[in-house]
Formats: structure tokens, C-alpha cells, sequence
């Protein structure tokens, strides 16, 4: 069956953010990277007050509920500058959207290129790329803070979001929302922060399927590969194949790879009438994998109109993401 894609690393959290303009004025921290599976302990010279402080307003976390995702909660934030940032969670952990130090290594396994988020949970604080968010339209105002599991995020001014869990935490400050953190900084593939067979960070083989009734079995290749699907109607839609010239297209779902997988990208596109489909890293700016399982997206093309894509994302939610030559994940609204 489908999965919408919730990515908080390896595992969680749709949508990618372009890199804005740095606009914080904090001494920036230093930071080791561990490259074994064991954490490391990072250093901040500057560090913003903790998010438990008492005088600010504290938010039920049923306010950011994912409506179509049970148990995920979701929010939008501002810290002054003209993108808007994005928290997910699904009770364990939070990630964030922002900019990283230059210090941070560009991520290598399952999201290859400059990570756009950070992720805090029980065991430490890790580097990461949000996508497969459904729709979101709640904010974490200023003044207000939010505690879902072990963490708590507040907005003590206007222009800073914290989080923090233990004794660590991380800051997202100024218009260019640049990252600072504090405490342990697990390596990539470190997913101990999601408690369960799912957190020893192994990638999990997909068996090659067979095609279900139904699904034109000629276009399923000896690997799995899909490149055609049925829909409930009857029309045969076959894998597009979009240039990566720089075009925006919206994600509007996005299939991780199950035994079956006709089936289940078939019934994304009934549910999103009009929508296209991809195969796994059409563009190097498309992620084509996580744990070992391909990923399919499901999507909308609007060429070169980033006003009119970034209009129907207000409208609809998704993910709005260039098609591009490089494996930066950016998000053009």
C-alpha cells in the first residue's frame, strides 16, 4: 500500500526549502561530525534562552494535528525573513526547516546534498531534509510554545523558533533562518531518535513484484521498476519523463516502493486526479530512495510559472520543487 511521505530523516518527513539569506547575527557554533554511528558532543558560544521558559504561551499540540496523517503534528514558523519554515513531528522527534553552518557536511546517504533541516529527539540532535508534509496551515506564533513527546519548541521572539529536548537543542534565527545547535550531533545514519525495528539505520531490500491484476505487467521492469500503472478508470499512465531545466513541479504525494508497487501509484493518481508520476531520481534534484526502497513522486508540472506553482501549493499543500541538475532540494515559494 501507499505511504505518504512524512520524512524526518532516513524514515519521517515532503517539502524541501531554498537556501534563503543569511540575516543572524549570533557567533556561529563548532561542530564535529562523527563519521562511525556514535555521536559527539558540539559547542555553541552562544546559545538563546531555553524554550521552558515560563512566560510564554503554551499551545496544545492537537492545534497541529496533520489532518490526513494520524498521529503527525505540523506546523509553520517565521523568523523574520521572507520563506516560511516548517516543524514536523510524529511524537518522537521534531525536524525543522533551515540553513545550516558551512561547517555542516553535505548529507551523502538517503538525501545527497546540503541538508535543509535539523531533527531533535531523545537521543541527539541530527542534520536532515524534510519532505512528503501534507498541507499545513497552522504557525507557532511568537510567544507561544508547543511540547509534543520530549520536545518543546517555543517562539520567544519574533525572530527565533528553539527546540529542545534534554540537554540538547537547536535555534533557527533571523531571515536567512540559520541553524545553531547544542549537545550530541548524531551521524546521518543514526536513526535512534525513532525508537523501533525501523531506528538501526539498515536498508531494508524490496523484493522484485509481481504485477497485480489489473496492472499491465509489461511495464514493470525485472528489478521492480515501474515505468506504467492502470488507474481505477481504466487509463494506462505511463512514467513521464520532465527535463531538468529548472522547471518547479509540486509533489503531491509520494510512493515508497512496496511489493506491489502498480497498485499503489495507481491509487495515488486516482486520488490526485491530472497528477503525473516519475520513476525514482528522474532528476538529481528528486530523491529516488530512503531504507532501500525506491520512491515514486507523485506530482504536478507547471513549467517554468513558479507564480502559478506557488499558488496552487498555497491552495493544495504539497511540496513545490525545481527540477534540476544538481541534488540541492529546493523549494522556489
Amino acid at each position: 500500500m501507499a505511504r505518504t511521505l512524512v520524512i524526518l530523516g532516513a524514515a519521517l518527513l515532503a517539502g524541501g526549502c531554498a537556501a534563503g539569506q543569511t540575516g543572524d547575527q549570533r557567533e556561529q557554533p563548532t561542530s564535529q561530525i562523527p563519521s562511525s554511528s556514535a555521536s559527539s558532543t558540539v559547542t555553541t558560544t552562544v546559545i538563546a534562552a531555553s524554550p521552558s521558559r515560563s512566560d510564554l504561551t503554551s499551545v496544545d499540540p492537537d492545534a497541529f494535528a496533520a489532518p490526513r496523517s494520524p498521529g503527525v503534528y505540523a506546523w509553520n514558523f517565521s523568523t523574520g525573513g521572507r520563506q516560511v519554515g516548517l516543524c514536523v513531528s510524529a511524537g518522537d522527534a521534531v525536524a525543522c526547516t533551515g540553513k545550516p553552518g558551512s561547517d555542516i557536511p553535505d548529507l551523502t546517504e538517503h538525501f545527497p546534498g546540503r541538508p535543509g533541516a535539523v531533527e531533535l529527539g531523545v537521543a541527539g540532535l541530527r542534520y536532515t531534509f524534510v519532505e512528503g508534509v501534507p498541507p499545513v496551515s497552522a504557525r507557532l506564533e511568537t510567544g507561544q510554545a508547543v511540547e509534543i513527546g520530549t520536545v518543546r519548541c517555543a517562539m520567544p521572539d519574533a525572530a527565533t523558533l528553539e527546540c529542545g529536548s534534554g540537554g540538547n537543542s537547536f535555534t533557527i534565527s533571523g531571515p536567512g533562518r540559520v541553524i545553531t545547535t547544542s549537545g550530541a550531533v548524531l551521524t546521518e545514519r543514526d536513526t535512534s531518535n525513532h525508537p523501533g525495528p525501523e531506528s538501526t539505520g539498515a536498508s531494508s531490500a524490496i523484493p522484485a513484484p509481481a504485477a497485480p491484476a489489473g496492472q499491465p505487467r509489461e511495464f514493470i521492469g525485472a528489478t521492480g521498476l515501474v515505468s506504467g500503472v492502470r488507474t481505477s478508470s481504466g487509463r494506462l499512465v505511463t512514467a513521464s519523463v520532465p527535463p531538468c531545466d529548472g522547471r518547479g513541479i509540486l509533489i503531491l504525494d509520494s510512493f515508497v516502493e512496496t511489493p506491489q508497487p502498480q497498485a499503489g501509484i495507481a491509487a495515488l493518481l486516482d486520488r490526485h486526479p491530472g497528477a503525473e508520476f516519475a520513476t525514482p531520481g528522474q532528476c538529481p534534484s528528486l530523491r529516488a530512495g530512503v531504507d532501500g526502497a525506491r520512491v515514486y513522486p507523485i506530482y504536478v508540472d507547471y513549467g517554468h510559472d513558479t507564480a502559478e506553482l506557488c499558488r496552487d501549493k498555497a491552495a493544495r499543500g504539497g511540496n513545490a520543487r525545481l527540477l534540476t541538475t544538481s541534488t540541492e532540494y529546493i523549494d522556489p515559494c
